[in-house]
């Protein structure tokens, strides 16, 4: 195999850490008002990985054309020189058959999945801010419920101590 057919590396970035991902997605029950000013900047954060995900991807798919366009010139040209008959059906099979040409498809197949990956930790975000939503309206319900006993509490204290006022005014107590 001539260095021209060897394979050179593809490099493909992973832009998502699982481990942070799930530290990141976890939601503190014991600080949430933490975690709502923390999510749109989560969020956000993710939102760029997924966006530098799809342009690897693009950016594959424009090397994998260029890398065909290159290959296909230079078997077209050899058989031409060679003076060997050659089909357009032929040179496809031969260009896709290329090293190099797989080595690209296998990047944007690792591409495409680190794409797919950082869908679902963008859209993880938008579930958790549901989620938190939910939490927040959960915990307002219970302070309203707990300031409605605190003030009903009050309200018989307050009543309790007129009640005792009138009875010791009638009496002649007071």
């Amino acid at each position: 195999m001539s260095d021209d057919e060897k394979a050179r590396p593809v490099p493909v970035r992973n832009f998502i850490d699982g481990a942070q991902l799930r530290k990141d997605i976890a939601i503190t029950l014991s600080d949430l008002s933490n975690v709502l000013v923390e999510q749109p900047q989560l969020r956000t954060h993710y939102g760029e990985q997924r966006a530098k995900a799809e342009r690897q991807v693009n950016d594959l798919k424009v090397l994998l054309e260029a890398a065909e366009s290159k290959v296909f010139r230079k078997l077209r040209d050899g058989f031409v020189a060679s003076k060997e008959k050659f089909t357009d059906k032929l040179l496809e099979n031969e260009v896709a058959a290329h090293p190099q040409i797989v080595a690209i498809k296998r990047a944007i197949n690792e591409a495409k999945q680190i794409l797919e990956i950082a869908k679902s930790a963008y859209d993880a975000f938008d579930d958790r801010k549901h989620m938190l939503i939910q939490l927040g309206a959960k915990d307002r319900a219970e302070m309203e419920s707990e300031m409605r006993i605190k003030i009903a509490g009050a309200a018989i204290d307050g009543a309790g101590d007129r009640a005792m006022a009138a009875v010791k005014r009638l009496r002649g107590d007071a």
